[in-house]
């Protein structure tokens, strides 16, 4: 007889989950053009259906491409090929990250939100980028030992949480190698200064600005380098 014992679900972000998404949600592909190359991004073709599936009254942050994430993408796509991997924190729809691989760069993906790693993987098979991409599950309060020494971390709009400020000085000190350095990107918030008010103590830091145009008007987005020592 064959063996009837239940199989355990796949793990959020293991490959298959462009198909998983589909057999829950409709989809469709958002083209973004990044310096002459195009990626291809998983959106919700109804995020009504999504939330009413989540239980929630709003779309999770994630699931929005953010115009922070853009300007991440265009430095992440400029990197040498060469070097270590990449970890993109707070990944949601991982554009950043996928800019580096697709540049030739090793990335890692990371986010806590099983379906935003879902969405992660999605965007990485259906641009082909499976065997430069890692998608991985990251607390940022509890991180793996091997998840550390990295040259280059990436991060679009993760600062909207100020109480989570202290632990991600932290983080960002525990996974940068020893002159590493950590590009951090947001639309202009009064708020976020108080991170950088914390990460100095720890970091070197410089700040680059950009002008996008917004359905309202002009969007500051500001750049962050942060060195570590």
């Amino acid at each position: 007889m064959p063996d009837q014992t239940p199989q355990p679900a796949p793990a959020p972000g293991s490959p298959g989950a462009w198909e998983r998404l589909s057999r829950r949600f409709q989809l469709t592909q958002a083209e973004v053009g990044l310096a002459g190359r195009r990626l291809l991004i998983p959106e919700l073709a109804d995020p009504v259906a999504y939330i009413e599936a989540r239980g929630q009254g709003d779309l999770p942050y994630w699931t929005k491409l953010w115009p922070a994430a853009l300007v991440l993408a265009e430095l992440a796509g400029s990197l040498q090929p060469q070097g270590g991997p990449i970890l993109e924190l707070g990944a949601g729809l991982g554009l950043p990250g996928l800019a580096a691989a697709l540049g030739g760069r090793r990335v890692i993906l990371t986010d806590l939100d099983p379906d935003a790693l879902e969405f992660a993987q999605a965007a990485v098979e259906i641009n082909g980028l499976e065997d430069l991409c890692q998608v991985r599950a990251l607390d940022w309060t509890d991180p793996p030992p091997d998840l550390t020494g990295f040259s280059t971390i990436l991060g679009a709009e993760i600062l909207y949480q100020p109480q989570l400020y202290p632990g991600l000085v932290t983080l960002l000190e525990r996974l940068l190698a020893p002159g590493g350095v950590a590009y951090i990107s947001h639309q202009e918030r009064p708020f976020a200064i108080g991170f950088f008010k914390l990460a100095q103590e720890r970091f070197a830091i410089r700040a680059t600005q950009r002008l996008l145009r917004g359905e309202e008007g002009p969007l500051k987005i500001i750049l962050y380098a942060l060195k570590k020592a």
